[in-house]
Formats: C-alpha cells, sequence, structure tokens
C-alpha cells in the first residue's frame, strides 16, 4: 500500500473538513492493519485536530504503541490552538516524564504559546533555557516564540532582552515587540521601534493605530493618513481602528472621509466595518447618519446581531429609550439570537426607565440566554436591581457571579448607598479593597456620601487618605464629596482648604460649600462665597439659593433673606419650592411678622405645606398669637387629618397658650385616631 497517498488523503480531508470522508479512510486503515504504523497515525491525530476533535485525537493518541515527536508535538500544538493551553502543558510534562523523546524546536515553539496563553512564566523561562542549552537560539521563528511568550506575561524588558539576541530579526519579531509595548500602554516606546524597524508592513502600522485607539490618543489618526500616504491599503483592520478613534474625539468631519475610505474598499459588507460606522456617527451625536446607514445595510449583514448592537447602544448613548426599546422588540422578533451586548443593552433600557416590571423580564431572557451568570450581563443586572431599591435580590446576584468585577461592585455599592443601607455599602468597599480591585471616583464618591451621612469622620478621613493615594483628590466628583463629607462632620475648615484648591469648580462644587457655611452658622461667608461664585460668571441654581435661605433662617437674618428670595425670582428667573418660601416664612414668624406670613403664603403659587403652617403654629405660641392658632389648625386638621404629627404640634401649642379647652378637643381627637407611633433616634 502507497502509505504516503494514504497521509496524503488524511491530511486533504483534514484541510477541507470532510469528516465523513475521512473517517472512512482511517476506517480502511485498520482494516489494512496499519493503524499503528507511527506515520499513519501522525496523520490521523492531525486530521482529527484539524477536526477539533481533540479528544477522539487523543484517543489515537493513547491506543498508539509507539509514538514519535512529531505525534507529541502535534497533540500539544492541538491543544494550544484549541484554546487548551493546560492540557497541552501537562501533555509536554508527561512527555519529558517519559523520557520517550526529546524536545525540538517545534515542540518548544508550540509549548511556549502555550505558556503565554496560560500565563506560566516559570515553565517558560524553563524552556527558554534549553534552547539556549540546545543551542537553538539561531532559529528566528522560535526566537519569535519566546518574545511573544515574554510578551503575553507582560514581561517586556525580557522579551526585549529576547529580541536583541536574533541576529536577523524578521518582521514576526518586530511587530511581536511592538505589539508588545502597545498593549502595555507604552506607545512612545513602541513608536521608537517602528521607527528602527527595516520594512514596517501593514500588521505594523495597525499595530501601532489601535494601540493609540486603546490609549484614547488622537494619534491614532496621524498614523492612519501616514500609512495610507505611504502607499499601503487602509484594510478592515486600520479603518474601523480610525473610526473608533473619530468616535472618542468627536471627528465628524474625518469619520464621513474614512466613511467614503469604507466605500471605496469595498467593506460597506462587512459587519465590523458598518458596527464602526454606526458607533462613530452616534458618539459625534449624528444619530440620523447611524440610522441610514443602519437602515441601508441591516437586509446585506442581518445576519451579524453586532450591527444591531451598535445601534442599540447608539439610541442609549443619545438617551433614545423608547427608540431603544423599539429596536430591542425586532431583534426578538428576528431570528437573532441574543449576545451577552444585545442583554447588556436591554437592561440598560430597564435601568434608564427605572421600570422593574420590564427589567424581570429582561431578567427572565437573561436567564434563558445563559448569560446570568456572564460577568459582564451579571453585572449589569446587580446594577439594575440594586438601581430601583431590590437590594436584597441584587445582593443574591451579586454573590453568584463567579468573577465579580468593578462594574458589578460599582453598582450595588451604589444602590446600596441611595436606598440607606450604608453598612452594606461600607462592607462591599472594605471586600472590594481586599480582593485588589481599584476603587474608581465614583465608588470613591458614593461612600463617601456615607460617611456623610453618618456624619463618620474617622472613614472620612481614611478615604481621604485612599484619594491621595490614588490621585482622585483632584478628581471633580471626588473633590466635591470630600468637601461634603468634611461640611457635614463638622470640620468646615478642613471642606474650605479642599474646595479653594479644586482646579474644577463648577454648580454643584459652589453649592455644596455654600450649604456647608450655614449648615455651620457661618452665614457671612456662605454669602462671600456666592458672591465669588456669581463674579466668575457660574449661574446658581434653586438648591445654590435654598443654602443661602437656610443659612438666614438659622442664623434669623431676614431682611437677607427676603433680598435673597426677591433675587431668585427677578434676577435668575427661578421660581422657588416650598423650601424657600418656608425659610421665609419662618424667619417672618420668628419676628412676629404674621400678618406679612400670611401674604407671603397668600402669593405662593403652590398650596403651603405641613412644615410651612406647622412652623407659623410654633411662632403664635412664642409670640402669643391665639387668634392665628385656630385658623392654622383648621387649615392643619382639613389638609392632614390622619397625621399624628399634627395633633402633637397643637396639642403643644395650646398648651403654650392655656387654650386648655381646645387642647382637650385635639388629643381626644388623636386617641381615636390611634396611639402616636414611638420615635426614633440613630444617637444609643
Amino acid at each position: 500500500m502507497d502509505l504516503k497517498l494514504i497521509a496524503a488523503g488524511l491530511r486533504h480531508c483534514g484541510k477541507v473538513q470532510a469528516f465523513k470522508r475521512g473517517e472512512s479512510i482511517q476506517a480502511h486503515v485498520i482494516k489494512q492493519g496499519i493503524s499503528q504504523n507511527v506515520f499513519i497515525a501522525n496523520n490521523v491525530i492531525s486530521m482529527y485536530v484539524d477536526f477539533r476533535l481533540l479528544s477522539d485525537a487523543h484517543k489515537v493518541f493513547d491506543e498508539m504503541s509507539e509514538r514519535n515527536i512529531v505525534t507529541w508535538t502535534t497533540m500539544v500544538s492541538g491543544y494550544t490552538s484549541d484554546g487548551k493551553p493546560n492540557k497541552a502543558i501537562e501533555l509536554y510534562r508527561r512527555m519529558l516524564d517519559s523520557e520517550e523523546e526529546a524536545a525540538n524546536e517545534f515542540m518548544y515553539s508550540a509549548v511556549l504559546k502555550a505558556c503565554g496563553l496560560v500565563g506560566d512564566i516559570q515553565l517558560g523561562i524553563l524552556v527558554y533555557e534549553r534552547i539556549g542549552k540546545e543551542n537553538l537560539r539561531g532559529d528566528v521563528v522560535l526566537m519569535n516564540s519566546v518574545v511573544d511568550m515574554y510578551v503575553k506575561n507582560g514581561r517586556l524588558i525580557e522579551a526585549n532582552s529576547s529580541f536583541k539576541e536574533i541576529l536577523r530579526p524578521s518582521s514576526t519579531s518586530w511587530n511581536t515587540l511592538i505589539s508588545g509595548y502597545c498593549k502595555a500602554g507604552l506607545m512612545d516606546e513602541a513608536v521608537t521601534l517602528f521607527h528602527r524597524m527595516p520594512q514596517p508592513n501593514v500588521v505594523s502600522w495597525n499595530c501601532l493605530i489601535s494601540g493609540f485607539v486603546d490609549k484614547g490618543s488622537p494619534r491614532a489618526l496621524e498614523f492612519l493618513v501616514r500609512m495610507q500616504r505611504e502607499g499601503l491599503v487602509l484594510d478592515g483592520f486600520a479603518l474601523p481602528c480610525g473610526l473608533k478613534a473619530c468616535s472618542f474625539g468627536g471627528l465628524l468631519t474625518m469619520g464621513k472621509q474614512l466613511h467614503c475610505c469604507v466605500v471605496k474598499s469595498g467593506l460597506e459588507s462587512s459587519p465590523f466595518a458598518i458596527s464602526a460606522l454606526i458607533d462613530m456617527y452616534s458618539n459625534c451625536g449624528s444619530l440620523i447618519y447611524a440610522a441610514d446607514v443602519f437602515h441601508q445595510e441591516k437586509l446585506a449583514v442581518n445576519s451579524s446581531v453586532a450591527v444591531w448592537n451598535s445601534m442599540l447602544s447608539g439610541f442609549l448613548i443619545n438617551e433614545e429609550n423608547e427608540a431603544a426599546l423599539w429596536l430591542l422588540l425586532q431583534i426578538y422578533q428576528s431570528d437573532l439570537c441574543f449576545d451577552s451586548y444585545t442583554l447588556s443593552g436591554a437592561l440598560k433600557i430597564c435601568i434608564n426607565y427605572v421600570n422593574l416590571r420590564l427589567g424581570l423580564q429582561v431578567h427572565s431572557l437573561v436567564v434563558v440566554s445563559g448569560y446570568e451568570l456572564d460577568y459582564i450581563v451579571g453585572s449589569i443586572l446587580v446594577d439594575l436591581h440594586a438601581n430601583v431599591g431590590n437590594i436584597q435580590d441584587a445582593h443574591k446576584l451579586f454573590h453568584r457571579l463567579p468573577n465579580k468585577d468593578i462594574i458589578a461592585f460599582s453598582g450595588l455599592i451604589r444602590g446600596c448607598v441611595k436606598s440607606g443601607f450604608n453598612s452594606l455599602a461600607f462592607y462591599l468597599f472594605r471586600e472590594l479593597i481586599k480582593l485588589g480591585l481599584d476603587a474608581d471616583q465614583f465608588i470613591v464618591s458614593n461612600i463617601l456620601k456615607v460617611c456623610s451621612s453618618l456624619a463618620s469622620l474617622g472613614w472620612g478621613k481614611q478615604i481621604h487618605g485612599l484619594c491621595i493615594k490614588k490621585g482622585y483628590e483632584s478628581e471633580p466628583v471626588t473633590a466635591t464629596a470630600l468637601v461634603d463629607m468634611y461640611v457635614k462632620c463638622g470640620e468646615i475648615d478642613n471642606g474650605v482648604v479642599l474646595f479653594d484648591g479644586m482646579l474644577e469648580r463648577d454648580v454643584v462644587s459652589w453649592t455644596g460649600i455654600i450649604v456647608g457655611f450655614g449648615q455651620n452658622g457661618r452665614v457671612e461667608e456662605a454669602f462671600r462665597y456666592f458672591h465669588k461664585m456669581i463674579n466668575i460668571g457660574i449661574e446658581p441654581n434653586k438648591v445654590t439659593f435654598l443654602g443661602l435661605l437656610s443659612a438666614c433662617r438659622h442664623s434669623g437674618l431676614l431682611e437677607e433673606a427676603r433680598s435673597t428670595l426677591e433675587t431668585m425670582k427677578s434676577e435668575y428667573g427661578l421660581e422657588p419650592y416650598l423650601e424657600h418660601y418656608y425659610c421665609v416664612v419662618d424667619l417672618l414668624g420668628q419676628a412676629g411678622l404674621f400678618q406679612e406670613a400670611n401674604e407671603l403664603i397668600n402669593k405662593m403659587p403652590l398650596e403651603p405645606d405641613k412644615t410651612i403652617w406647622t412652623s407659623l403654629l410654633t411662632a403664635c405660641g412664642t409670640h402669643k398669637n391665639a387668634g392665628l392658632v385656630t385658623v392654622i389648625a383648621e387649615k392643619l386638621l382639613k389638609g392632614f387629618p390622619d397625621d399624628p404629627s399634627v395633633y402633637t404640634s397643637l396639642s403643644n401649642a395650646y398648651a403654650t397658650l392655656g387654650m386648655w379647652d381646645q387642647l382637650s378637643k385635639v388629643r381626644e381627637a388623636a386617641k381615636k385616631l390611634g396611639a402616636k407611633e414611638s420615635g426614633m433616634s440613630w444617637i444609643i
């Protein structure tokens, strides 16, 4: 029999994926009694590796009575290519232990690739030492594998040293090292290597462009233009990278030019390029263009859910939640399968709508699709439940996640803070730190809110130390939260120092310090900082004025409060809330100016609430105004007949004024309403 012809047939079946024909040839080999021939068995294994049937390949491997280095190398390479590097390394160690065969350059190359994928740097170093002992360092292909192994393990110094040992580096050698520096974000070093390279090819240019895109640098477009000027074709990798660079830079004009290049290059039917175009237009705020691209191409590429996902993401970015929901329904009704990106978008729609009912429906879809424990989808699912206040279910989902990333922690911590679960928020924060995850500025600002709510100065100072260590102290979000924490913990001077040192101060920051001054009885400084804010051109908002009016109320400054309320309406066109009116009414009551207080209440465009009437009631007791108490009592009992606190306030006012008959009637009414609920305090 012609063994070479049989081997060629087996190899051909593997290449063209002719599974049935391959099995037929193997059956013929067994029938002829030549299945134990090493040459033939190796080709059978190679065929099954090409079929990605590693279990069948391993079965043939185990049944072999004799193996050579080709046998072992084929299996190791097969497992590595199939994404099972641990199995490849295990088989390599088994070969060494058996001492049946000595490894060669092909085996070493396959093992180094596995070491790079699995992160086994120790074995990689041992293999590199063996290569040196066996004088194989002159093999460029093998040394490229060494460089690649070090690059994948993030050991760029060793990768560079290995690269320097190559006498005549190939383009693959250069590109491997350049790619390593790009992935590490060391773009200056990558560019230096690029300029040293004798003849950069398309891969070299694409590495740099991709690296700059990952760093969010506009230099990606600079190298894209230079690449085109060098006469190189902008391919299906370079153009989408360029479009992504336009996305985060908001460069719509450049994006349109690249759109033309996509059309000229014949890539308009590529789902990858179409997705990049939709993303670019969406991020540049041109949702109409994004929708045009999507509608023109969705029939041609309707098999790709990636294009639909890009359009869904575009709607979400531009806060078009209704359109996003409609598109999601279209995806559901089509033959497309939901992936993690689709489900993530669906959950974000529910978060934006704060709609638990819709969220539970999507949650069911997530479970059916098998993505509940996916770390991206699972994290957003936790965020959804936490955001709607369903903390218990959010916590359960969080604990079920096999890989808890910073997004999962962030969503649950934010939900806990929003719903008042402060102790749980602190616990999660400590767990996050223990796991070695980097708490971002948003998590830190949320934990600072907890410190503010609990007046926990000790914890607040520790978090401040973390902010300094991480470099978050100058971030507007974190700096504002730090100022708020110190202010609410009574350390107003520390808050002022931080505020004065902030590089960027918006209306929220200014309002925070103004409110802080008021809360700490420093009303003059509150007004001084208010005027500073006005002088630098920052418009105050309603909360700013509420801070000023509260400061006036606490300090008894009636004239300043009158002036502030008038300024708010006349100069800034801001319609006051009830809280604003309450501050002035309370001050008028304290001053005994009941007629003016009543006139202000009658002029209000809003119905007075219980707080306003109660403050005036207290003032009546102080100034012995029994006549007005009767009027206020009618208002309160008519508006809030089932509120026990109303009866308590009236009882106190009647007792102060010695109106015993009215007091008895109120107490009888209170008894009919029910026993007063016991109060609670957080001070124990």
